[in-house]
């Protein structure tokens, strides 16, 4: 499956040719792409998130395991290394939005995002209806959004910014509220609600076994749920999210190894070394003196 490590290569695949304000954000009509040019399934990887608006979606889109249809009047989230797939039958109505966590700051992780919005989620598949006046808001901020990239006046990276800043928070607030949002099968509700309780960890991490007793549910069944959402275990959906914490805190802290790894909830420095290693297939010292 292709991964694109950029913004730009994606677009270079979409054959978008508008200039970006931004090599960390990019903003496009639908319309924009070139549907008589032949583009299969397309099934890839993104090291970036991305929102989807749909007025009109008559595509069959698939990310993660799961399969999505009805696309008219919905928002979509697709985070980091969630895999998409699309089939193409004709031209949706809407815009997207792909954008890396550093272009609000250099130091900004993927890992924030993920905590301040967790509709951003790694592991589920977030896509909701949206009511009349909450399609009203956002497609006034898309368009607003949309108008500053490609006018590229001066600020208008920073108008861009707050207005992200204003459309991610907007959809904090109704999918926290009574939106229409699209009913998540059972599994899928406890493997959200199992990444919910990961985000919200401020230190070290709990075992499944504690992370179930939370939900209310065996282990057993925790895993089960986990592994038909995202094909993967508990324990390793667990063991990406310690990661990506550790990246960020390796990135954004000149803390010592030692300080990130009691962090971290390992007592033992060389325990913490170990885990990010075999993960990794590098130290968390190497990590932190990449380029």
């Amino acid at each position: 499956m292709k991964i694109f490590n950029t913004i730009d290569e994606l677009l270079v695949e979409l054959n978008l040719t508008r200039k970006s304000i931004s090599p960390y954000f990019y903003i496009f009509k639908f319309e924009e792409i070139d549907y008589a040019r032949r583009i299969e399934n397309f099934p890839h990887y993104k090291r970036f998130f991305e929102i989807s608006f749909y007025e009109e979606n008559k595509n069959e889109i698939q990310i993660g395991h799961t399969t999505l249809h009805d696309l008219n009047n919905t928002i979509t989230f697709t985070s980091p290394m969630q895999s998409l797939s699309i089939n193409r039958i004709e031209r949706p109505v809407g815009y997207a939005i792909f954008f890396n966590a550093k272009f609000f700051t250099p130091e900004r992780h993927q890992y924030n995002i993920q905590q301040d919005f967790p509709f951003f989620k790694l592991n589920t598949t977030p896509i909701y209806k949206i009511s009349k006046e909450e399609k009203r808001f956002i497609k006034k901020t898309l368009e607003a959004i949309f108008v500053e990239s490609e006018e590229n006046k001066p600020q208008c990276k920073e108008m861009i910014q707050a207005y992200l800043l204003i459309l991610l928070n907007y959809i904090t607030r109704i999918l926290k509220g009574d939106s229409g949002n699209i009913k998540l099968k059972r599994y899928e509700e406890i493997t959200s609600k199992f990444e919910e309780l990961i985000l919200l960890e401020d230190e070290s991490y709990k075992s499944i076994v504690s992370y179930a007793k939370l939900l209310g549910i065996t282990p057993l069944y925790l895993s089960e749920c986990v592994k038909k959402s995202t094909g993967l275990s508990a324990k390793k959906v667990l063991t990406n999210y310690q990661i990506l914490k550790a990246k960020s805190l390796l990135v954004q802290t000149t803390k010592s190894i030692d300080e990130i790894a009691y962090m971290m909830g390992f007592k033992e420095t060389t325990n913490f070394i170990k885990f990010f290693k075999k993960d990794q297939n590098i130290t968390p010292l190497a990590f932190r003196k990449l380029p």
